[in-house]
């Protein structure tokens, strides 16, 4: 099957790596991205086998394109989109930007599906939500199911619901990360090294992540059962209500899914 991939920045290089190790799918790959450092890098990385171009006018024909550039680089693209001949299959992981309005900038030959994966596809544990547009065929969410399940978990989430999944598990690794972060400069400054603290910060917020999904429990059932009636969890958990931590988590959500919505509507 041909496919092409328009976009091959962070995560589009991570789509471009997962495919080409996924040896037995049979793709053959096309790549554009009109950055040339970044087109040497994951062409350097990657290996033979895998075609890349700088301008999209010099892609091949594709039963399937994943378009992974910047939301606003949409209207960019679509002159391309719309001079394919044949109907295709358009994957898009574009922020906000509805199956609607891919549909109308692809000219109509596409069957799109959103979907929102996030950085930890990299490391093999991902997870990606996916979204069929109304002319969509079950048989491309198993194309797009097949592609992201090489790098973590996939589910399938109505469209009305993909904003809050950009924020929460699209932005939710930055977020996360913060605060480890915020965790190890505090242990820092409490005495512990920072190599040690960043280490320490990091494989706890794993552990916890994988008692979680393994076990089938809740954050509020893993906070209970740590917390010892007078310990230390109790205390700190005690000021993490107090200074207002689910308003905060809240207004950072809230945040990100505004911001999903602006991109939307071209903002």
């Amino acid at each position: 099957m041909r496919f092409a991939i328009i976009g091959a920045g962070r995560m589009g290089g991570t789509i471009v790596q997962m495919l080409k190790k996924d040896s037995g799918s049979g793709w053959s790959l096309e790549v554009c991205e009109p950055n040339q450092k970044g087109r040497d890098e994951l062409s350097k990385e990657v290996g033979s086998g895998v075609k890349f171009v700088d301008r999209v006018e010099t892609l091949g024909e594709a039963e399937v394109v994943l378009l992974a550039v910047k939301p606003a680089m949409l209207k960019d693209v679509a002159g391309w989109l719309q001079s394919r001949k044949d109907p295709y299959l358009l994957i898009s992981i574009l922020a906000g930007v509805t199956t609607e309005t891919l549909a109308k900038e692809a000219g109509g030959k596409a069957r799109v599906v959103r979907a929102m994966p996030n950085q930890a596809l990299r490391v093999g544990e991902g997870v990606t939500a996916l979204c069929a547009g109304s002319g969509a065929k079950k048989e491309d969410l198993g194309v797009a199911r097949k592609i992201f399940a090489l790098g973590g978990t996939v589910l399938e989430i109505g469209e009305e619901q993909m904003d809050v999944v950009t924020a929460l598990s699209g932005s939710g690794p930055a977020f996360m990360a913060k605060w480890a972060g915020e965790l190890g400069v505090a242990a820092e400054r409490l005495g512990l090294g920072r190599g040690v603290a960043e280490e320490l910060a990091a494989i706890t917020m794993m552990g916890t992540g994988a008692l979680l999904v393994r076990e089938g429990i809740t954050p509020g059932e893993l906070c209970a059962a740590v917390a010892s009636p007078g310990g230390t969890t109790e205390a700190g958990l005690k000021v993490m209500q107090a200074g207002g931590i689910e308003a905060l988590a809240e207004k950072a959500m809230s945040a990100a899914v505004k911001r999903a919505k602006e991109l939307a509507k071209g903002g």
